[in-house]
């Protein structure tokens, strides 16, 4: 019996580890082609801390700030969103303290685990279309692999019944058919830090509002003509379905804020209005706590020259630490100010137009994360320092 169950053990451990033919989307790539080069642009492709530096230097400075965390434990507790297929789930104290004492075959051990190649290529396409059930608890949150049940390796699963491929098996599932959110609440329900401070929660706001809208028609595409896959028998076409793009969009990869925000702009009596709409069902900005979008207004004379301008960052949150300083969301004692735009909500802003003013523009953008906590935690990419323009536009009085 005993052997039988050392048996069990080191096949549940094996199955834990990926194929390395299920690893990297440059294996899938063959057959479906424009899948993966719309996923190759999303966030998704760049989920581990190699390739965002927003996500590996909030880490540290997590680690930097609190003297009982060692990184490779928090990267690890992270992995379950940012890398759901991850061989290890928890560290034992016995390897932390190994880890601490910088024991060669214990901090190999961990690079190997948290640097491998299936880590390294994301969110892929055998995390998500090999997950069998769904077992989403939303009292207690996002949980990513902990929330999830993953089939067979070697089966893929997705939203048609008809399907045969030469390399997988393949098996319909109703959460990838469906326009059900619950597949992507998986990982962006909602989340508490052990502060009990709610860091994030697209889950709950679009709750609040009872959508039906789900996730994919703005973050993929609405359904329409294409090829899920380019495979096909000698002599025939490949067959034509009604697909969604894996661009998993956000403001860098497509136009998702200007197709969910409208913007009306009008002088009224000597002010100078902006009038924001959100038509998504959750808050703009949302997900991590950071993100913000900025309104820069520039007023002009009759000649066009330059007379004031006036810079308002509105729309984001403020978290503050225990001593009253900003602070990433994941160590925030409080939020301090949240300034977003609510689901399904319009707001004003109103700008006092000075004297000799007879035209405005203005300039709506959006950053990944606000400058003075970029340049507290060290952030150096300029991917997530730039702003991304959403509208520009001139008004005459």
């Amino acid at each position: 019996m005993k052997y039988i169950f050392l048996l069990f053990l080191l096949l549940s451990s094996l199955e834990s580890e990926l194929d390395k033919k299920w690893v990297s989307n440059k294996n899938c790539e063959a057959c479906h082609q424009d899948i993966s080069k719309h996923w190759e642009t999303s966030r998704h492709s760049n989920s581990h801390f190699s390739k965002n530096d927003l996500y590996k230097k909030s880490l540290e400075y997590m680690v930097l700030k609190n003297p009982k965390l060692i990184l490779d434990e928090v990267k690890i507790k992270c992995a379950k969103c940012h890398n759901p297929r991850i061989s290890k789930t928890s560290i034992k104290n016995n390897e932390k303290i190994l880890l601490v004492l910088g024991i060669d075959s214990t901090k190999k051990e961990f690079k190997n685990i948290l640097d491998n190649e299936q880590m390294k290529n994301g969110i892929n396409c055998a995390v998500c279309h090999n997950i069998d059930e769904i077992h989403l608890d939303k009292e207690i949150g996002s949980q990513g692999l902990e929330g999830v049940k993953f089939g067979v390796q070697g089966t893929m699963f997705g939203p048609f019944d008809n399907t045969k491929s030469p390399y997988h098996k393949t098996q319909y599932k109703a959460h990838f058919a469906d326009n059900s959110p619950t597949l992507c609440f998986t990982c962006h329900y909602s989340h508490n830090n052990e502060q009990g401070i709610a860091v994030y929660s697209t889950g709950k706001e679009y709750d609040s509002i009872q959508s039906d809208e789900g996730c994919k028609s703005c973050h993929m595409s609405k359904k329409k003509k294409g090829v899920a896959s380019n495979y096909s028998k000698d002599g025939e076409k490949p067959k034509v379905r009604m697909v969604r793009d894996h661009r998993f969009s956000s403001v860098d990869n497509s136009t998702i804020l200007q197709d969910n925000i409208d913007i009306k702009s009008y002088k009224e009596e000597r002010n100078f209005i902006i009038e924001l709409s959100n038509n998504s069902p959750h808050s703009i900005p949302t997900g991590y706590g950071l993100r913000e979008i900025i309104i820069t207004v520039q007023f002009y004379n009759e000649s066009k020259k330059k007379i004031n301008q006036k810079r308002l960052e509105i729309l984001g949150v403020l978290w503050h630490d225990k001593k009253g300083k900003a602070t990433l969301p994941f160590m925030a004692t409080s939020k301090a100010k949240d300034t977003r735009l609510a689901p399904k909500s319009t707001q004003q802003y109103t700008f006092t137009l000075p004297k000799g003013a007879k035209s405005a523009t203005y300039i709506l953008s959006y950053r990944f994360i606000n400058k003075k906590m970029a340049k507290i935690i060290g952030v150096t990419d300029s991917f997530f320092l730039k702003e991304y323009k959403i509208k520009e536009e001139s008004l005459d009085f």
